[in-house]
């Protein structure tokens, strides 16, 4: 019998990080992890990283740490996962921006990676999923995609075979509980993690996915890469009884079962929120006022970019560029960790509130600035954006008087 098991590693940095910590969670997890699997290289992990940090490496010269990730992608090493750029959380966009979000993720991974950017599944940002998320990332090609544990439905945990939707995506699950204790430094030796995964009194084979945040180890848990991943890595070789692989190779290696309609969820789900019909509490919390606002504000600013864009062919070259820079600011500003600092469980950071309210607020006055100065219904089409506007205003002041 063997535990086939998998770790996945989603690396991230929201679009308004500031250099200094940059710079502090490469030298302090991303480098030392790449090490790690590069001086093993019968290793395998699966990885996400959002485009945004793929560009932040590049800008702030760390373009030798995404090449030897390429290395590593093209020993079969790192298996990529699809996901969305900016690190929206997909189920409270709507559908045209879920697409636009993963279709930029995939054009900037490709750009920095190359040709080694393959993506058979897809991470949703914080494991957020819904029955439209789950819709749009089948109809973009993908073939599986990555959820918490507490989004599965059926009677019996898929760990001897691979559960999948009616539409006929596979559906993974991570194991919650080995993969929280890790994070939390619960459990951190060899032996300690090998007990744990074999929790299953069978003579089945099974598996086992794991997915956390890489800054997880050496960022957050400071010894976490060289007294336990390390020695893990090290240890693997010699063992019959357990086996490291991509999800993708668990995928090929056990036979598809069930079908099911995944609970909409996120990793940082519990039940309680379940049986109160919270979702996703740390960013859409009903009892959250800031949430709320934040929301309706998020709102606003995709509906006066969507219609800005209706009169994108009759702007000028000047006008053309400033929506270009509205949309950009939109993108950008919808990222998922302003709506995390606002939860208060225990999160909370003012900053990093309002650095997110600021760019989806550059980018409701641009898109109002590039609209042409004449044109059929403009006339109308500026009243209306002078009163979503104001109602803007109003949700934002919401926001910063109940900071």
């Amino acid at each position: 019998m063997v535990v086939y098991f998998s770790f996945l590693f989603h690396i991230y940095q929201p679009p308004i990080q500031i250099p200094p910590v940059i710079k502090q969670i490469v030298n302090e997890s991303y480098k030392p992890i790449i090490n790690a699997l590069k001086n093993h290289p019968e290793v395998k992990v699966t990885l996400n990283i959002n485009g945004t940090l793929t560009e932040q490496l590049n800008d702030f010269g760390y373009v030798d740490l995404i090449e030897r990730i390429a290395t590593l992608a093209s020993r079969g090493q790192i298996e990529f996962t699809g996901s969305g750029k900016f690190h929206p959380l997909l189920p409270l966009i709507p559908a045209p921006e879920i697409r636009r979000q993963i279709d930029l993720n995939n054009r900037t991974n490709h750009q920095f990676f190359g040709n080694v950017y393959k993506t058979r599944g897809f991470f949703p940002p914080e494991m957020a999923v819904s029955e439209e998320v789950i819709s749009v990332v089948k109809d973009m090609g993908f073939d599986w995609i990555i959820m918490s544990g507490i989004a599965n439905t059926l009677p019996e945990f898929p760990t001897t075979f691979i559960s999948h939707h009616p539409n006929g995506l596979k559906l993974l699950f991570r194991d919650d509980y080995i993969s929280i204790d890790c994070a939390f430094d619960k459990i951190n030796t060899v032996d300690t993690f090998i007990e744990r995964l074999y929790y299953k009194h069978t003579s089945d084979d099974y598996y086992v996915i794991l997915a956390m945040d890489g800054e997880t180890y050496g960022h957050h848990v400071k010894h976490a890469i060289t007294n336990f991943l390390i020695p893990l890595f090290d240890a693997l070789p010699s063992r019959g009884d357990v086996k490291i692989c991509t999800i993708s190779e668990i995928i090929d290696k056990f036979p598809l079962g069930d079908v099911q309609n995944p609970r909409a969820s996120s990793w940082s789900t519990m039940h309680t929120d379940l049986l109160h019909d919270v979702p996703f509490p740390l960013w859409f919390d009903p009892n959250n006022e800031i949430h709320i606002e934040q929301h309706r504000f998020f709102m606003y600013a995709l509906t006066l970019i969507h219609l800005s864009a209706k009169y994108r062919d009759c702007m000028n070259q000047e006008k053309k560029s400033i929506f270009d820079n509205a949309r950009n600011l939109l993108d950008r500003g919808i990222h998922s960790c302003q709506q995390w600092w606002a939860s208060k469980r225990p999160w909370y950071s003012p900053d990093m509130i309002l650095r997110g309210l600021n760019e989806v607020l550059m980018a409701s006055v641009n898109a109002k600035r590039s609209l042409p100065a004449e044109g059929k219904n403009i006339p109308d089409i500026k009243e209306a954006f002078e009163l979503i506007m104001e109602d803007m205003l109003k949700a934002q002041n919401k926001i910063i008087l109940s900071l």
